[in-house]
Order: structure tokens, then C-alpha cells, then sequence
């Protein structure tokens, strides 16, 4: 059970730092690139494109905290030491993950759709990096204590017999 346990958390690891990456991509190189369009120009690149980024991060995120909650369940008994450092990591992608449905999902909708005055998207477009760079912290922050539990060596505690 230890090896399954330690294979999972090191696959919840993968997934979560490819999902953090792609947050940290849009965050440093695609809001920049948006932010350097006039504004039709951004809405019509959002109406054009943006359903590729949903198409990438729902599946990637959704791996990230299967794979965390499956690590946290496998690892409860066999490394009961590393059941805080997963379970705030879990706690920290939920609250990355939610901040889709009270904040992503609409803004992203007013976008795609072109339902926002053109005075008002390079605003909103900031409010929506300052969002992206909260989630983007989230999910670092999960990485970090994600890679904390893996790290950690086996203590005797942890020692089936």
C-alpha cells in the first residue's frame, strides 16, 4: 500500500505542477499579450479562442485534485505523517479550483461574448489578471506542500508492521 500511496503522490505532484505551470504561463506571457491588444481586438480574440484554454486547464485541474484527494485517502494509513501537508494542499487546489465558479465563469462569459463596454475591458481585463494571479498563487502554494509530503522521509510512525 506504501508504494501505491507514494506512486500517487508523486503523480498528484506531476499534475498539479503542470497545471500550476499553465496558470504561471497565462499569468506572465498570455494576460501580457492580451493587455498589448486594442480592445476589440482582445474580444475578438476571446470569442475566437479562448474555448482552447477551458479545453487544457478543466481536464488538468481536475486530474490535480483527483489525484491529490486519491493520495490523501492512500496515504492516511500508510504515511499518516504526510496527512497535513496533503491535505492543505488539497485545501489550497480546492480553493484555487473555486475560484472558477465565484469569479472565472462569468468575467470569462462577459468576455467571450462581448457583453462589456470597450471602455471598460482593460480594467476588467486588469481585475482579471490580479484573480488569475491569486489562483496562480494557490496553486503554487499547493505544489509546495505537495512536494513537502513527497519529500518527507518515512518516519518511524509511518513504519508498517
Amino acid at each position: 500500500m506504501q508504494r501505491l500511496a507514494l506512486s500517487c503522490q508523486i503523480l498528484a505532484l506531476s499534475a498539479l505542477s503542470a497545471f500550476s505551470g499553465a496558470l504561471l504561463f497565462i499569468a506572465l506571457v498570455v494576460v501580457e499579450f492580451w493587455q498589448s491588444l486594442e480592445p476589440q481586438a482582445y474580444l475578438t480574440w476571446m470569442s475566437d479562442q479562448f474555448f482552447r484554454f477551458p479545453a487544457l486547464m478543466v481536464p488538468l485541474n481536475m486530474l490535480s485534485l483527483l489525484l491529490l484527494l486519491a493520495s490523501l485517502a492512500l496515504s492516511w494509513s500508510s504515511y499518516p505523517s504526510r496527512r497535513l501537508p496533503l491535505g492543505l494542499g488539497l485545501f489550497l487546489l480546492l480553493a484555487c479550483t473555486l475560484t472558477f465558479p465565484f469569479y472565472f465563469a462569468s468575467a470569462n462569459a462577459t468576455f467571450v461574448n462581448q457583453t462589456i463596454d470597450l471602455t471598460e475591458v482593460s480594467e476588467q481585463l486588469a481585475i482579471w489578471s490580479n484573480w488569475n494571479w491569486v489562483r496562480t498563487g494557490l496553486a503554487w502554494l499547493a505544489v509546495a506542500t505537495t512536494a513537502w509530503a513527497v519529500g518527507q522521509s518515512a518516519s518511524p510512525k509511518d513504519e508498517i508492521v
